[in-house]
């Protein structure tokens, strides 16, 4: 069992913990509800979102890191379309993903919030930024994706080329639709460090929440987005963390010393980097939150 749920007690539709890590869901409005696992009861709550397809599962270990904490919330959540929320037909951009977090936020009520997001999930959270600004936020944490989505070289801090003249995202694009497996477990592969037959099945069965249509509507929306000035505009004034898989060293170190210089960095692993090395990531995150502490 990845994940062990302990005993809880509801007190006026309230989740009161009891250390362990407690599954639940919000209706932000008529048509979507929001699957979210959360550990820990403090009065800082850091919303981790995850990435393209996949779910609160792959935050297993920063969930389990949280149990029993008196000063911090951990919480990740399902956005729609993932894992175990709902799978409405339309909504699917990164825009209206940010609108739902909105919702979660206010739903639960809560105050002081990092955001740390992976992968297409800092997408979300700089959609978030853009449209809601940082009246709610303590910090921010970008965990292996830059502001910007595509560029015209490879030596920028992108996932894809203006032109798609290599042809990535076409495949993620059209082949999710037409050789979903393959793309999938591809992918997987390409994630982890460690990529045995048990871990791409695992991810593969993450995946298999959230419909191919969905999927390449995602990642197609998400290749026009650029959220350079947004995150740009927070230097000095909210704490930033970048924790960024070592092959994006040298791309990502640039864009963040000339954009973001007194944000904190760390680089490690591959791009599931906080699953496959948690100890390392959760020390690299206790030293952040420590250092913004009181801030």
């Amino acid at each position: 069992m990845r994940i062990l749920y302990l005993s809880m007690v509801i007190v006026a539709g309230l989740s009161l913990f009891t250390g362990g890590v407690a599954s639940e869901e919000v209706k932000i409005d008529e048509n979507i509800t929001l699957h979210y696992e959360q550990a820990g009861n403090g009065d800082t709550t850091i919303i981790f979102i995850p990435g393209w397809m996949m779910s609160t599962e792959v935050f297993e270990h920063q969930l389990a890191h949280f149990k029993g904490s008196k000063k911090y919330r951990a919480l990740a959540y399902d956005p729609r379309g993932q894992g175990k929320s709902s799978k409405p037909v339309e909504g699917h951009t990164y825009q209206q993903h940010a609108r739902d977090l909105a919702q979660l936020i206010e739903k639960l009520d809560l105050k002081n919030v990092i955001l740390a997001g992976w992968s297409y999930g800092v997408t979300e959270q700089l959609a978030y930024l853009n449209q809601f600004g940082t009246d709610k936020l303590k910090a921010m944490i970008m965990i292996d994706t830059g502001p910007d989505i595509t560029g015209a070289t490879r030596d920028e801090w992108i996932w894809y080329l203006n032109d798609d003249s290599d042809g990535y995202s076409r495949w993620f694009t059209e082949g999710i639709i037409e050789d979903r497996d393959n793309v999938i477990s591809e992918f997987s592969k390409w994630m982890l460090e460690n990529p045995t037959p048990e871990n791409v099945a695992w991810i593969s069965r993450i995946a298999s929440h959230t419909s191919s249509s969905v999927a390449s509507i995602t990642n197609a929306t998400g290749f026009y987005l650029d959220y350079s000035e947004d995150l740009i505009a927070l230097e000095g004034k909210v704490p930033l963390l970048y924790i960024v898989r070592n092959e994006m060293k040298e791309v990502a170190d640039k864009w963040i010393k000339a954009n973001t210089p007194s944000a904190s960095v760390v680089y490690m692993g591959k791009h599931m980097m906080f699953w496959e090395r948690p100890k390392e990531f959760n020390m690299a995150l206790d030293k952040f939150l420590s250092s913004i502490n009181g801030k």
